[in-house]
């Protein structure tokens, strides 16, 4: 693909006032806040080629609105726009690589930041297949972001086809220690390593803190909520965090997903305004320390293990009203009277299972005494069930139930 420059085009004559019929031409009759407006809805490339079109217009497009997104389709053209929708969607992102070449990439990323006549950024985003390999480029993009007072950063570096994991970006922490203050509220990485040292005092304005395919410096990890003590919401997604994770003490944290983190051996939640939750993994042993106001929690495991154990601990927040439950293989036997969900109001159940018995949902609606929503869908090779075998069961407050999936 040929590298695009922003400098190789030809000033024109200009747009001629008439037309046939004597039409007016309203377009250059507006103002140039208005047509830089009508040009940062377009993508970058897209609006770039209208610096063609005279004198007047050559430089309208460089005044970007201050959330400025660097992804395939503004840097590569709006006609890509669909192709990233659909391997997004199917998960096959990896193999769009060979359509695009790193270093055009790079050039025209250079380009732009050259030619933008902002003055502050509010949000800074990069989405592209980089690496350690583009460090110099990345680290440079990072300081310019950050100098400029973005408020929010995301670097979305996609893996090659042909590269190797560990060939993954670092983090450029020390940008951050060359400023006095830091203005950063929100970060999202994906694949990178972070590994901030000791002490590090650059993110104490993080609010939101998202990492996908992020490894973790363990001792980073320990002190996270004395870096970032107004953290309000976080997400480790298929993260290298270590066998041991204690999240908190944190007085501000709302929102915690912890997904398919496959090291994690032990998640203790201590945060006394956590309100929704989501956890995905393998064996993990969940502790709930202190979560007091804890509302929805999600929760699938991916190998069987035995459920009971994480009910159980999820009976002592007394303020769980939403619950939803991915279960592969046989729904757990409760005990009768064993566990109560005192407030719980809606039940969602994602069953995937061989053999489906609907009397075996009754252990977990009897534990669930003011439940008003049963929501169930069903993934299974075969059904029993005789609903005369359900005529002794009886709820006081189910008032909606929706059964899906059957087939």
């Amino acid at each position: 693909m040929k590298p695009w420059s922003m400098d190789d085009h030809q000033s024109q004559s200009g747009i001629s006032s008439k037309a046939v019929g004597e039409s007016k031409d309203w377009i250059n009759e507006l103002p140039d806040c208005i047509l830089s407006y009508i040009l940062s809805l377009l993508t970058i490339k897209d609006a770039a080629e209208t610096s063609i079109v005279c004198r007047r217009w050559r430089n309208l497009w460089t005044a970007r609105p201050s959330d400025l997104v660097l992804d395939i389709a503004n840097i590569f053209g709006s006609v890509y726009a669909p192709v990233v929708a659909r391997h997004e969607r199917y998960y096959t992102f990896a193999s769009m690589t060979p359509q695009f070449e790193r270093q055009c990439y790079i050039q025209r990323v250079n380009k732009v930041l050259e030619l933008l006549s902002c003055n502050k950024l509010d949000s800074f985003k990069v989405a592209f297949f980089l690496d350690r390999e583009d460090t110099q480029a990345l680290d440079k993009w990072v300081r310019f972001a950050i100098t400029k007072g973005a408020q929010k950063l995301d670097l979305r570096l996609f893996r090659h086809y042909l590269r190797a994991d560990k060939d993954i970006y670092v983090f450029p922490h020390w940008i951050l220690a060359d400023l006095n203050v830091s203005t950063l509220k929100h970060l999202t990485l994906y694949r990178c390593v972070l590994k901030p040292p000791t002490g590090f005092d650059r993110f104490v304005q993080l609010t939101t803190l998202c990492l996908h395919y992020v490894e973790v410096d363990p001792d980073f990890m320990a002190h996270l909520f004395s870096a970032c003590p107004l953290l309000e919401s976080l997400t480790l997604n298929r993260c290298g965090v270590g066998s041991n994770l204690i999240i908190g003490p944190s007085l501000h944290l709302h929102d915690l997903k912890v997904l398919s983190c496959y090291q994690l051996e032990r998640l203790e939640i201590d945060a006394v305004n956590v309100s929704s939750m989501e956890f995905t993994g393998y064996h993990t042993q969940i502790s709930f320390k202190r979560t007091p106001k804890l509302v929805s929690f999600f929760f699938q495991e991916l190998r069987q293990w035995p459920l009971h154990n994480v009910l159980t601990k999820l009976t002592s927040c007394p303020e769980l009203s939403t619950l939803h439950l991915v279960i592969s293989g046989e729904v757990p036997q409760i005990p009768q009277n064993s566990l109560t969900f005192k407030n719980l109001k809606l039940l969602k159940l994602d069953l995937c299972t061989v053999d489906f018995e609907l009397g075996s949902v009754l252990h977990i609606l009897r534990a669930a005494p003011l439940l008003e929503e049963l929501l169930m869908t069903v993934h299974a090779a075969d059904y029993h069930g005789d609903m005369k075998n359900l005529s002794t069961f009886s709820h006081n407050w189910l008032r909606k139930i929706k059964m899906q999936g059957f087939r």
